[in-house]
């Protein structure tokens, strides 16, 4: 579960980094463009170099806690589809580049397809916060009683 939890949060740290470059551009003109502002590997190359073969490891763990029905609870199911999912949009967009007819809109693909599945990832970790903070709340309410 610590592999689960602790990678999200750097994956979805990642993502929001990656956000803030090719969201930006991508609804200003149509287009995500790598370029040499300093800001680009700040805010791009870096993160997705970090971010995504952190995800693939959190996805593969993801994997195995679903065939051993180790995601008891919505979060926990949250985060894990958030990771495969990002994942297979990920996988498909470089099938995509592979293809013949491939015509160079699939970096825009790949540029925005990690953060989609980010965003489910993002909503089961504020859900498992949630949670944590329930529990020890009616914790600390039973040891006062």
């Amino acid at each position: 579960m610590k592999i689960l939890v602790g990678g999200s949060w750097v994956t979805v740290c990642c993502a929001l980094l990656t956000a803030l470059w090719s969201v930006p551009q991508y609804l200003h003109t149509g287009t995500v463009i790598l370029s040499s502002h300093p800001l680009f590997v700040v805010l791009f190359l870096f993160p997705a170099q970090i971010g995504v073969p952190v995800c693939l490891l959190v996805a593969l763990n993801a994997m195995s806690l679903l065939f051993r029905r180790q995601l008891t609870t919505n979060p926990r199911r949250y985060i894990a589809g958030g990771q495969i999912l990002s994942v297979a949009l990920l996988i498909i967009c470089a099938l995509l580049l592979v293809l013949p007819p491939a015509f160079g809109r699939e970096f825009i693909a790949m540029a925005l397809a990690f953060q989609v599945g980010q965003v489910v990832v993002a909503f089961g970790l504020v859900l498992h916060l949630l949670r944590r903070r329930r529990f020890r709340r009616d914790t600390e309410r039973a040891e006062w009683n």
